[in-house]
């Protein structure tokens, strides 16, 4: 049955995804001719948010002409988490354990603030399931320099940690949607909203991890049509989506009046539903054949010659053999596609960054177990599928990279020691590397491996010392609301939403109140 039935709205249903172990909560609107999946960012909950009048109309009129698929992100909501601000490539696992889960081939994929960076990320190494990609009020990397100078600023930062400084108060509206600060009843239900969905700690670890974030490697390989949204006095510079509009090929940029963060919630949400029908009904483009985004993996066997004249041929044989079938094993474990064996080592491709360096450190294990050494290269970007075989400059960087490694060691771009950020990981000094046939200095750091890469302590964690409002009969009061009554809010969003959205105009930034 259709959530919207006879255009009244039914309640959406609360399914949950594995992601690895993980159960990550979803649900899915609608039953039009296309799917649309909308990640947010770090601060939703798929209970709490059919409470807001103006998002829940804007939910149902987006679902009206799709099938609209939401998730709340790991740690986030009603989802589980670890206590720690899941990874880009954590997410992007998620979506596509969501995405299977609802058993979409082909989508368009909307990403807000935090849930932008996955979705780019997805979007670049899924071309096959992305029809288009939608991003709104968002940004590719979290530390302004030179290259990007849209980024957040240190000023800008230290305002946005002030901010989540008064999470679970409901003082932060006044920051985040200036265009939704209504006074004290609205500021009690937005407490609620963000009391349920993080807790403070987790809000300032999640902030924090921003800086961190840096995913501009994968705009060049988003080949599908994308629409890039952003209010002129977001907090978030207007000039991190324009920036995003300009890197990716072909993307269209649409600048929004007003300061709201999410538009979609704000007086600008009819704009923002406008645009987004507009562009998942006009397009409808396959993908490019053979383009692929990720990471590349390169192994070779250290003094293969002399390993040879030690054992001898059959020995030798025997021992590859069984090496080869430990590799082969692992590489699919870690859902990477082994290309080919080069001779002394081999070439193998992963979705995920992440992936791919696990896999490195246990390959080095499995060496180990066969009586030798292997030195390693790990690279990520665009890459062409050839047959049994990989090609573009991706992938010789990472074969440069593996040559450049010392005996028995993992070299890792910064491209992907920045895409793993926040992950249990630990990298040494990076250093620029000229490397033959590159155009360019490349910088890179070798993985350390002492002891279980599994068990190191780098990822992003809440400070214990940080604490937040409780819970509030209010809380729970809001939550059985949310899970029980969404037809009232939808009845509500119908009276209040024409009033909410007509004075329209921009509403700049206020600070905290």
């Amino acid at each position: 049955m259709s959530p919207i039935a006879g255009g009244c709205a039914v309640r959406p249903r609360t399914q949950y995804a594995d992601s690895g172990g993980c159960s990550i909560a979803y649900q899915v609107i609608g039953d039009g001719p296309v799917d649309l999946f909308f990640l947010q960012g770090l601060l939703s909950h798929l209970d709490m948010q059919w409470c807001d009048p103006i998002f829940s109309a804007f939910l149902y009129r987006i679902a009206a002409h799709c099938r609209l698929i939401v998730m709340d992100q790991r740690g986030v909501g009603l989802s589980d988490g670890a206590g720690t601000i899941p990874t880009i490539d954590e997410r992007v696992a998620d979506m596509a354990a969501v995405a299977d889960a609802v058993g979409t081939d082909r989508m368009f994929l909307a990403g807000h603030c935090h849930g932008g960076p996955p979705a780019i990320v997805y979007t670049a190494s899924h071309p096959e399931r992305v029809a288009g990609l939608i991003l709104m009020s968002t940004f590719a990397v979290g530390t302004a320099d030179d290259d990007n100078p849209g980024a957040l600023s240190d000023e800008d930062f230290a305002d946005w940690m002030d901010a989540v400084d008064h999470w679970g108060e409901g003082r932060s509206i006044t920051y985040f949607n200036p265009s939704r600060d209504e006074g004290r009843l609205y500021r009690r239900l937005y407490a609620s909203f963000e009391r349920a969905a993080l807790s403070r700690g987790m809000a300032r670890a999640a902030v924090a991890s921003t800086r961190e974030i840096d995913v501009t490697t994968a705009l060049e390989s988003v080949r599908v049509p994308t629409l890039v949204m952003h209010c002129s006095d977001d907090f978030l510079p207007v000039e991190s989506g324009k920036f995003l509009a300009a890197s990716i090929p072909e993307a269209r940029f649409v600048e929004l009046g007003g300061a709201d963060h999410a538009p979609f919630v704000g007086s600008g949400s009819d704009h923002v539903a406008t645009e987004v029908l507009a562009f998942i009904g006009g397009h409808d483009s396959g993908p490019v054949a053979g383009e692929r985004f990720g990471a590349v993996l390169f192994t070779d066997i250290v003094d293969s010659t002399t390993a040879t004249a030690r054992y001898g041929d059959e020995r030798w044989a025997e021992i590859l053999m069984r090496h080869d079938t430990a590799v082969r094993d692992e590489i699919d474990r870690q859902r990477g596609e082994c290309l080919k064996f080069t001779g002394d080592g081999y070439l193998a491709t992963f979705g995920l960054c992440e992936d791919a360096v696990r896999c490195a450190a246990a390959l080095q294990g499995i060496a180990a177990d066969c009586g030798f050494e292997i030195r390693c290269g790990v690279h990520a970007g665009g890459y062409t599928s050839a047959g049994d075989d990989a090609i573009g400059l991706t992938v010789i960087i990472a074969a440069r990279l593996m040559a450049a490694a010392r005996d028995g060691t993992i070299l890792v771009s910064n491209e992907v020691s920045t895409a793993v950020a926040g992950a249990d990981f630990h990298f040494g000094r990076a250093r620029e590397l000229t490397l033959k046939g590159v155009p360019r200095a490349v910088t890179a750091g070798e993985l350390i491996t002492e002891g279980d890469v599994q068990k190191t302590t780098s990822r992003w964690r809440p400070d214990p010392t940080v604490q937040g409002p409780t819970p509030t009969w209010l809380d729970r009061l809001v939550l059985l609301g949310a899970r029980h009554f969404p037809r009232a809010s939808h009845s509500l969003s119908k009276a209040r939403h024409g009033a909410a959205g007509a004075d329209g105009g921009a509403v700049r930034r206020r600070g905290l109140a």
